[in-house]
């Protein structure tokens, strides 16, 4: 099998793969639950999955084109680093203070795990182009917005309005420090697939 077609076979795997994953959270006991659904996009876990499905997608229609121009591989390098970013959290941050049985039972052994590890491969294998670091910094991009968000949504809305700390980065107040960790964290990924 030819790059090409590897490519084309995983990108097409991880986008249906998510749509299917991410479309059960819209349905509970048989029923259309859209606000369930739309709840579930506050998580990074949930946002990153989607973001690189999309890449994904765009990637393999790309390849069977035959004309794959830098933004598809720009776009699928987002992408990778976004799940990657997950991936590394789970790992080192919430599997060892929730347990790693819970962040990998379920559709989050693909969302947390078998996702990732897709599209790292696909991308460092078959996909990746020659980039400057200047470029390879736009992999910070979606960790910096859902970071301004999470914020936002979490520290300084109005106490109603505000979401449950659900990844505890402000536990004892020390959201300065996750926050610098997470860009830190997304700055060596960001580093090691422009290396790679």
């Amino acid at each position: 099998m030819d790059a090409r077609t590897a490519s084309i076979i995983v990108n097409g795997a991880i986008f249906l793969a998510t749509f299917v994953l991410l479309t059960l959270n819209f349905r509970k006991e048989g029923q259309w639950q859209p606000r369930r659904g739309l709840k579930a996009f506050r998580y990074f876990t949930v946002l990153s999955n989607a973001f690189c499905a999309v890449t994904a997608l765009v990637m393999a229609i790309a390849q069977l084109a035959n004309r794959v121009a830098m933004p598809a591989v720009l776009l699928k390098y987002m992408g990778t680093v976004s799940v990657s970013v997950t991936l590394l959290t789970v790992m080192l941050f919430l599997g060892p203070t929730q347990g790693y049985g819970e962040m990998l039972r379920g559709k989050n052994l693909y969302l947390h795990l078998l996702g990732p590890l897709l599209a790292i491969v696909s991308y460092c294998l078959w996909e990746k182009r020659a980039m400057s670091f200047g470029m390879a910094l736009t992999g910070l991009i979606p960790v910096l917005v859902y970071s301004a968000v999470y914020l936002n949504r979490v520290i300084m809305a109005l106490e109603e309005r505000r979401w449950d700390d659900f990844y505890g980065f402000n536990r004892g107040g020390r959201w300065p420090v996750a926050l610098a960790m997470m860009l830190a964290g997304t700055l060596v990924v960001c580093v090691v697939l422009w290396l790679a």
